[in-house]
């Protein structure tokens, strides 16, 4: 079956940075704004959220960073289209829950998604595959100055950006990291980590953010601080505890080649023949299975550059993803089969493990 419209711009696949470093998949820089003369999301009706997005949109729509953005009315979409979304980290859960007057503003690539009447009037996201924040903020620097030139934006000279929830007063800035971590849970040294990184001020999620578990090894790290610190002692400061958890992870590494060879061998075949030959399997399993065998590929078991590849096919096999496909909605078994189908077409074309 065809993909719709949607289908395609949700998978269209333009990758902004090539090389893939070790253990990072994705950094994002998100800001929270609202307008100075409209109600918060909270307490607008209807009527006074259409005006907004009408306002946002029509201000978006001569920034150039933005040429060839797609919009879409959330309420438009089907359940699994819109959580599609929150499975591409398009948008949040919360976003798709209240879908009046909701629009997604995003560029062809993916690499910037804005959400209009959010928990706040706008929130603005830069994503990419690396860890260059300075690109990142440069970019999204660019769009929020578009706005401010374009509409009144709520600022206080004391407080600065003023948003929905308290926590995002000041910068209104959320950056964040998703990293893969195994070699720190294998040793069992990640939730030490977790404490370490939550005594600096930064919170560590799961794989979808806020409430989310970390599945398949995958942990979002982001600042938690938004007021008295500028954009870029934040930028400074997260990139400084990346750059030590991507060293802690390298070493642990080290230490899982040399005391746990046999299970990590065991371990790592195992997910490979199962993705290879399974036909129903479900969307954990799927992803414990990818994140061994991106961990093989970054030890060198699997030959080939397929880091990108296999962060595409774990985004292809989640269970919204699957539905846009198949452009319809399925049950539970339904969808394990397909998944099942996915990895083993994916798999039959990776070539055999080579270990050392």
């Amino acid at each position: 079956m065809a993909m719709n419209d949607f289908g395609k711009k949700l998978f269209h696949d333009a990758r902004e940075a090539k090389e893939t470093m070790p253990a990072i998949i994705s950094s994002r820089i998100r800001l929270a704004r609202n307008l100075a003369d409209a109600k918060f999301v909270k307490y607008a009706c209807r009527g006074d959220l259409r005006a907004v997005a009408n306002m946002c949109e029509k201000a978006l729509s001569s920034c150039k960073i933005l040429d060839g953005n797609s919009v879409l009315n959330v309420c438009d979409l089907q359940e699994y289209e819109r959580t599609a979304l929150v499975e591409r980290h398009m948008c949040s859960q919360e976003f798709i829950v209240d879908t009046n007057e909701s629009r997604l503003l995003f560029t062809p690539d993916h690499t910037v998604s804005i959400m209009i009447n959010e928990e706040d009037h706008l929130r603005i996201q830069i994503f990419r595959y690396d860890l260059n924040f300075r690109a990142m903020f440069d970019r999204i620097n660019a769009i929020d100055d578009h706005l401010a030139d374009n509409l009144s934006i709520a600022f206080d000279e004391h407080y600065g950006f003023l948003t929905s929830c308290p926590t995002n007063v000041g910068t209104g800035m959320r950056a964040s990291v998703m990293m893969h971590l195994p070699a720190l849970v294998i040793t069992k040294q990640i939730n030490n980590l977790i404490l370490a990184v939550q005594k600096l001020g930064f919170v560590v999620r799961g794989l979808f953010g806020e409430g989310s578990e970390a599945k398949g090894n995958f942990f979002q790290i982001s600042n938690q601080q938004t007021l008295g610190l500028s954009e870029v002692d934040i930028l400074s400061r997260l990139t400084q505890i990346i750059k030590s958890i991507v060293d802690y992870e390298l070493n642990a590494r080290e230490i899982v080649k040399k005391e746990k060879i046999v299970w990590l061998y065991d371990n790592i075949g195992r997910a490979l023949g199962i993705l290879r030959g399974c036909y129903s399997i479900a969307s954990s399993d799927a992803i414990n299975g990818i994140s061994l065998l991106m961990l093989a590929a970054d030890l060198g078991y699997l030959r080939g550059n397929l880091r990108w590849d296999l962060n595409q096919i774990m985004m292809k096999i989640q269970s919204s993803h699957i539905q846009v496909l198949e452009n319809k909605a399925l049950g539970s078994a339904e969808r394990d089969i397909k998944r099942a189908e996915i990895l083993r077409n994916f798999f039959a074309k990776i070539p055999d493990l080579k270990f050392e």
